[in-house]
């Protein structure tokens, strides 16, 4: 009998731990397509290592998940190292990244411009601390390529990560803003 009713009130806790997994998985998916991204120039940030980027995009990113509403994290990803961006920062040991801000209208069309001011960096410890690479380091891992690969990337609570298509960065542009050519 003790056994009957300690069942009894453990069923409910279990009832809502086996439903749990099903609610996790509810994540609403993002409406727009991935957006078109338009490269329009870096420059570097006086003597920082720091480097403004400007492009355009075909999507309003600070309303991309709900009208009024801007994403949790706004950031431009790229890879100096893959053809591709991955999706988390441990899978590429160069990269670099910033903030995405200041969203302007173009006037007179559905294109939107923007900033994202990049650091370029190495990852150690598999993603869990980074070191800003030196201006010598740039030739050794760009050495071959004509482009970096960039993402735009989004997250808001309760949808999945937004991610663009991929932009791409001349190498030469890099190279003139760190000081080799």
């Amino acid at each position: 009998m003790m056994l009957v009713m300690r069942l009894i009130t453990l069923a409910p806790k279990v009832m809502g731990l086996a439903v749990l997994p099903f609610f996790l998985g509810c994540a609403k998916g993002h409406i727009p397509p991935a957006a078109e991204l338009g490269y329009l120039g870096l420059e570097r940030q006086k003597s920082f290592d720091l480097y403004e980027l400007r492009f355009l995009a075909n999507i309003d990113f600070y309303n991309i998940f709900e009208e009024n509403k801007r994403p949790i994290s706004s950031t431009l990803r790229c890879s100096l190292e893959l053809e591709n961006v991955p999706m988390s920062d441990k899978a590429d040991e160069y990269s670099a990244s910033g903030l995405v801000s200041i969203a302007q209208p173009v006037q007179g069309s559905e294109v939107w411009a923007y900033t994202s001011v990049l650091s370029f960096y190495e990852n150690l410890d598999g993603g869990r601390s980074r070191r800003t690479l030196r201006a010598d380091e740039f030739q050794r891992i760009l050495q071959g390529k004509e482009f970096v690969p960039c993402v735009y990337m989004a997250t808001a609570f309760g949808f999945k990560t937004y991610r663009s298509e991929v932009m791409r960065i001349p190498v030469a542009d890099i190279f003139r803003e760190v000081g080799l050519q």
